[in-house]
């Protein structure tokens, strides 16, 4: 358990750490792009840039930032028991070290400069430094622009995954977010050409005074004489020292690799016979990428979803307790006392599990866990229910029972398949349908809202014919709600559909319960209305609790679905 938190704790560090990083890196990088208009108005932002990173308070966060980070990115490293990794744990993984060869060199010269010898480094200083040696002038503008653009990707990696598993409005403004990673760089690196290309042209014009060394002129003038033989010491030995600490990371690192396959033996086993044997202090995620075993992960094992999680069917009661983050997924979720979060166990004795998610994408041998498939996407889900059927239904013949459902369940499949929907499952007298065939959620969102109209006129003409035929009416309620689920086929034997399970769903099918309350036909949540860019004075307004969720959730309210306009 002590273990167990200390790893929380690490990568509660870790993620705080890199937000504060990550915040010091857009601002700086927004600053360069100001270059695009010119150097003087790079330095003007800059002038508002320093008054908060170089508060004292700041600055030592942002330093205590940096070198913890660093530090718990090489503990990282140096614990990993296997090298099998996505794409993205790649880049996260080896962008910041390849960086860093030239990352050292800027932070320690601006550091020194400005702390020891009382420099004013600013713009014109910063390009005069690039672009003096004109023989290595290419290789410093290349060796600055991979930095800035491998240290946003890392934190992009890391905030893009922080933030999709956390953040309901991350959902909602996902487009102008992806478009804010995209800019920044691009932006800053606009900028820094075109400082580097006006310090180009106004020495030229120097030049033409008889001024030839202009910019050796502007480091002489605001760097004193003292401090060139320090900071010119700094790219020798970065360049003879990092790649020798490089290689020392990795040699430790493939060394706890080979560690912990050959020594310290632990069996995890999974269904239909399979098992993997890893060193104890292996998670069951990292087991089953070893084993080549397919293992959903949606976070990449960072314990920010429960995509991973596994139903534990022999541990002989030696398995550690939950840490902070299953804890806290377990008691959300409500999850079985047998359902652990494979990212987070490190089993000590040998295991048996099988994975709840998996991402197979064929039903081939669709009788064991292994076959079923998963995947986190954006869906909108729709409610539909009748209200008090079991009351008409005691009066009916079965036969009449029968045909009344299938009456309501035509008029409402029909209008959903139509507006690019699909029926996910029929309730009793209640139906599912999930909208997610649109690439763009606002699509989905308006298709959904078309629907619910749809069937509320649709509903309107059946209960006509019911009047004729039973002498009765069907009141029905509905409930609109989108956000991230988990799609794919779940199931047993031949019973295998497509369907989407998660918070969200839930959710949705509480809206629908909450029409009763408000004696209303359709209440749908505020967000997707607005990402369907319908008018909401449309509708009546509420605020609701939802169980599971802390913070109320607006949603809107309409008696009568088949006026709404869309």
């Amino acid at each position: 358990m002590v273990n167990e938190d200390l790893n929380s704790m690490i990568r509660r560090v870790r993620i705080i750490s890199g937000i504060v990083l990550f915040l010091y890196s857009a601002t700086h990088l927004m600053n360069h792009s100001f270059a695009v208009v010119s150097i003087a108005a790079a330095d003007v932002v800059r002038e508002y840039f320093l008054m908060v990173w170089r508060h004292p308070v700041m600055e030592i966060i942002l330093f205590a930032s940096l070198a913890g980070h660093i530090l718990l990115g090489v503990y990282a490293v140096l614990t990993r028991r296997s090298f099998k990794m996505t794409l993205r744990e790649w880049l996260q993984t080896t962008l910041p070290f390849i960086a860093m060869i030239a990352l050292l060199q800027h932070v320690s010269a601006n550091a020194i400069m400005s702390r020891f010898y009382g420099v004013e480094d600013n713009y014109e200083l910063v390009f005069s430094a690039v672009m003096v040696d004109p023989e290595l002038a290419t290789m410093n503008t290349v060796f600055y622009l991979l930095m800035m653009i491998f240290i946003w990707g890392h934190g992009v990696i890391g905030i893009n995954g922080l933030l999709s598993y956390r953040a309901e409005f991350y959902t909602r403004y996902r487009r102008a977010i992806i478009g804010f990673y995209w800019v920044v760089p691009v932006m800053a690196s606009a900028g820094f050409i075109a400082g580097l290309k006006e310090i180009s042209f106004v020495t030229y014009a120097h030049s033409l005074l008889n001024d030839d060394y202009y910019m050796m002129t502007v480091l002489m003038t605001k760097i004193p004489q003292e401090a060139f033989p320090v900071i010119g010491q700094i790219e020798p030995l970065t360049m003879k020292y990092y790649p020798i600490a490089l290689l020392v990371l990795i040699l430790g690192a493939v060394g706890n690799v080979v560690r912990t396959r050959y020594f310290g033996r632990v069996k995890i086993s999974y269904p239909n016979g399979e098992s993997v044997v890893v060193g104890r202090g292996a998670t069951i995620l990292e087991a089953s990428r070893i084993g080549n075993i397919p293992h959903q992960s949606v976070c990449g094992g960072k314990g920010r979803c429960t995509t991973c999680r596994v139903r534990i069917l022999d541990d002989g009661g030696k398995l550690p307790p939950p840490n902070a983050h299953e804890t806290k997924a377990i008691e959300r979720l409500g999850l079985d006392s047998d359902i652990r979060l494979a990212c987070q166990i490190r089993p000590k004795t040998n295991i048996s599990v099988s994975p709840m998610l998996n991402p197979d994408n064929n039903l081939q041998g669709a009788t064991s866990a292994r076959a079923l498939t998963g995947k986190e996407q954006e869906t909108v889900i729709l409610f539909v229910d009748l209200r008090q059927f079991t009351k008409l239904a005691e009066s009916k013949l079965p036969y009449d029972v029968v045909y009344i459902l299938n009456k309501y369940y035509a008029v409402c499949g029909e209008v959903i398949e139509s507006n690019g929907g699909r029926l996910d499952k029929f309730i009793g007298d209640g139906i599912m349908a999930i909208f997610d065939s649109k690439a763009d959620a606002s699509d989905n969102c308006r298709n959904v809202l078309n629907a619910a109209s749809g069937i509320s006129r649709g509903m309107k003409t059946l209960n006509e014919q019911m009047k004729l035929d039973f002498s009765e009416e069907m009141r029905f309620g509905m409930g609109i709600h989108a956000g991230d689920t988990i799609v794919g086929m779940m199931g047993y034997g031949k019973t295998v559909t497509e369907t989407a399970v998660g918070d969200n769903v839930n959710v949705a099918s509480r809206l629908e319960g909450l029409t009763k309350d408000f004696n209303c036909e359709l209440v749908v949540s505020r967000y997707v209305a607005e990402r369907a860019s319908v008018q909401t004075d449309q509708f009546d307004k509420q605020q609701v609790d939802i169980r599971g969720r802390k913070e109320k959730l607006d949603v809107l309210l309409m008696s009568d679905a088949s006026v709404m306009v869309v």
